[in-house]
């Protein structure tokens, strides 16, 4: 139940960090309603799996000890220290694209293809495997439970944010976007605090 929860709680963060599928969505569903972003974000997640497989069976040929715990909680936490200081000190704009036709295929692909070529994305989801894999030291079944949350969570706020678009878009200025890019990085520099505190203690 704890990775289930965890995991829903990572894909809620993930969900909200404000990249190209996010704006999509909202313009998409303003222009074509809730049910053609739907083929959008099934495009998400269709990815997300692909990259969540992908990162899993990279982190399984990392061989598991102390040191390479150290070196692999030192690593997640540089990825979420640059990630944490680019929304502390990074400027967001407000770029709506073009939605495109309403067309099943086209939605899915380009859902598919916004948060597959986006690589940050793909680092995030190595990241998650190798620290369930050797810091966390989770079982298939935890770590299966895990990604159900994270993927869960990114699918239900990515519906609400559809459903919402036409009132949440007027809301949405660049005051906001800093404001919630301060939140996002704090959470991701306390997730790095986090990760490093063992590692003080073994160097010292």
């Amino acid at each position: 139940m704890d990775a289930l929860i965890y995991g829903f709680g990572t894909g809620m963060i993930l969900s909200v960090m404000l990249g190209t599928v996010f704006f999509t969505l909202i313009q998409n569903s303003i222009d074509n309603g809730i049910l053609s972003s739907i083929f959008i974000i099934a495009g998400v997640i269709f990815s997300d799996v692909l990259m969540i497989t992908v990162g899993h069976f990279n982190a399984q040929l990392i061989p598991p000890g102390g040191t390479t715990e150290m070196i692999v909680r030192m690593l997640g936490a540089a990825f979420l220290l640059i990630y944490g200081v680019l929304n502390l000190t990074g400027s967001k704009h407000i770029l709506y694209p073009k939605s495109g036709k309403r067309n099943i295929s086209l939605q899915f692909t380009k859902g598919f293809l916004l948060n597959l070529l986006n690589p940050g994305n793909f680092i995030a989801w190595l990241a998650i495997a190798t620290q369930l894999s050797l810091v966390f030291n989770y079982t298939a079944g935890q770590a299966n439970a895990f990604y159900f949350g994270a993927l869960s969570a990114i699918f239900i706020n990515e519906i609400i944010i559809s459903y919402s678009a036409s009132k949440l878009k007027r809301f949405f200025n660049e005051q906001l976007l800093n404001r919630l890019g301060y939140v996002i990085g704090v959470i991701f520099i306390g997730f790095a605090i986090y990760l490093l505190i063992p590692v003080v203690k073994w160097m010292f």
